[in-house]
């Protein structure tokens, strides 16, 4: 189980390399709001397909939106 999960974080280490690697062409074009909002509805996407078929769980959905928002108010309390 270990072996498989390291093999996942690694393609997703990988995967968002790749991400990266796109941001700054997309930043000489467009704000970054709007790169931002563009990412969200390819995220909020294909985290719809995922669970519609079935390649995960609404509580897995659930999981990887609390990790964004870890990650974006890192820093911060949560809201009231």
């Amino acid at each position: 189980m270990l072996k498989k999960q390291a093999r996942f974080q690694q393609q997703v280490q990988n995967c968002a390399a790749e991400i990266m690697a796109l941001l700054p062409a997309l930043a000489d074009r467009h704000s970054p709001l709007i790169v931002v909002a563009a990412l969200t509805e390819q995220v909020g996407d294909a985290l719809w397909l995922c669970q519609k078929s079935g390649t995960c769980t609404p509580a897995q959905v659930r999981a990887i939106i609390r990790r964004i928002e870890q990650l974006t108010f890192a820093d911060s309390e949560p809201p009231a």
